[in-house]
């Protein structure tokens, strides 16, 4: 069972410090390529914990609040990288909302490694975990393949 949270933490980890050298550099090259590297790491992440983790979670009533509110986060999360996406990286603005946007994940990750996971060990037994864990590794290779 620790695995999985340990494996969801680690990536946490890569998300953070990529999002923090982001915030770093000025230079629009490098934006561009940590940006990309920070889509590779992120989407395929936040699709396979919706669909592998809190999707189960939702089915869970003393887990479901916080699940739902969770996934109100990555929702709103998805909503600022597309308009990041979009943006010139190059743009002071781009600047800015990288920043907003660094706040808004943190405050996820945060929220999730202790509201959501203490939730999810209270409700999961065992076994739940590890096919979550499974759904969740197939869940993000079939997507990382689509967005590379």
């Amino acid at each position: 069972m620790k695995e999985f949270f340990k494996l969801l933490k680690k990536e946490h980890v890569e998300i953070k410090g990529i999002l923090q050298e982001l915030i770093e550099t000025k230079k629009t090259k490098k934006r561009e390529e940590l940006f990309h590297t920070l889509r590779i790491a992120l989407v395929p992440h936040m699709k396979a914990e919706e669909s592998a983790f809190y999707t189960p979670l939702m089915k869970k009533d003393e887990a479901r609040e916080d699940a739902m509110e969770g996934l109100e986060e990555h929702h709103v999360s998805e909503l600022v990288l597309k308009e990041l996406e979009k943006m010139p990286k190059d743009e002071e603005q781009w600047g800015a909302k990288i920043k907003v946007y660094k706040e808004i994940v943190e405050h996820h990750i945060k929220e999730e490694e202790s509201k959501i996971f203490k939730s999810a060990k209270k409700t999961f037994k065992k076994n739940e975990v590890e096919n979550i864990m499974k759904k969740f590794d197939t869940e993000k290779k079939k997507i990382l393949k689509g967005i590379k």
